[in-house]
């Protein structure tokens, strides 16, 4: 079942101007992240580890016992984050982030709730006001090739990726370096599989979406492959809220997103649709590069490795 977040009084992280770069490496204006890494930055001078996802929500969000050990402050800004059933309200305090020589201000969100292991926090890549983040999943070889997209700026805040169409509806990406599947919302799987020729492939089984929530999702096997760009979108599952119905994606099943969306005046909105890519599709390349100056996201990877299992 469908269930709309709604902020309390908005979404956008309001950040410095300026750009910052990672202490002790790579030129001024970059934040370099290889993969298993975290950034060092400091809060309100006490030091802290961001882990750097392509697929969180573009708003630094600190656990909860980091928050407390920060000593941040609730302040009149919140939202609440639904994850199908799972409500999470989040309190916001714009902190002051040091980053090397550099310092600058950014709205950060906490609850009481731990959101990330192994860091105090999780953030996207458009989250800190630097020129561009590099994430670098290996080192360069010969045959690694420019993949490049427009960074698409429709999600604002909720997302930091690129737009496909798929049957001329929008279908908004992220990438992931956490799972090995690519993962849709539901809606977006039912328009998938009518363009594609695609069928439940398995029974429901939970997975892991966001915050520590696991929802139910079933693997999607298609007929004629999905694409982005050249490659070819791999290992693909789509969150069902039904628990395993076989009809749910023929028979136009409630998508159940994770959203933030912002209420006005009540009136229901047709959630986005999102697809987050995992490592079955791009764990052969090496970086990905987001420049939020040119406006670009750049994938280095040689050609595509040979699926072992259709899709």
């Amino acid at each position: 079942m469908l269930r709309r977040a709604s902020l309390v009084l908005a979404t956008s992280a309001t950040l410095a101007a300026g750009a910052a770069g990672k202490p002790g490496s790579g030129p001024p204006g970059d934040l370099n992240i290889r993969l298993g890494e975290t950034a060092a930055m400091t809060i309100n001078g006490q030091p802290v580890r961001f882990r750097i996802a392509p697929d969180a929500v573009s708003v630094a969000t600190l656990n909860g016992d980091a928050a407390r050990r920060i000593g941040l402050k609730p302040s009149m800004i919140g939202y609440v984050y639904v994850i199908g059933p799972v409500r999470i309200g989040f309190q916001t305090d714009n902190a002051r982030y040091g980053a090397g020589d550099a310092s600058f201000r950014s709205r950060t969100a906490f609850s009481d709730r731990q959101v990330v292991d192994g860091a105090d926090g999780v953030a996207g890549p458009a989250t800190f006001p630097f020129r561009r983040t590099i994430l670098t999943l290996r080192e360069p070889r010969p045959g690694d090739r420019a993949i490049s997209f427009p960074l698409n700026k429709d999600m604002g805040r909720s997302q930091t990726g690129v737009k496909i169409a798929v049957d001329g509806r929008p279908v908004y990406v992220a990438f992931s370096l956490d799972r090995r599947e690519s993962l849709v919302t539901a809606t977006g799987g039912q328009w998938i599989a009518n363009a594609h020729g695609g069928r439940f492939d398995g029974e429901a089984r939970e997975a892991p979406i966001l915050y520590r929530v696991s929802r139910p999702v079933r693997s999607l096997r298609l007929q004629r492959p999905l694409k982005l760009g050249e490659l070819e979108i791999r290992n693909l599952a789509v969150r069902v809220s039904d628990m395993g119905n076989a009809q749910g994606i023929a028979d136009g099943t409630e998508p159940d997103p994770n959203e933030i969306v912002v209420t006005a005046d009540g009136k229901r909105k047709i959630p986005n649709q999102r697809l987050y890519i995992g490592m079955d599709t791009i764990g052969h390349c090496a970086s990905i590069t987001y420049d939020f100056a040119a406006g670009t996201v750049t994938l280095m990877c040689p050609a595509q490795p040979g699926a072992t299992r259709a899709n």
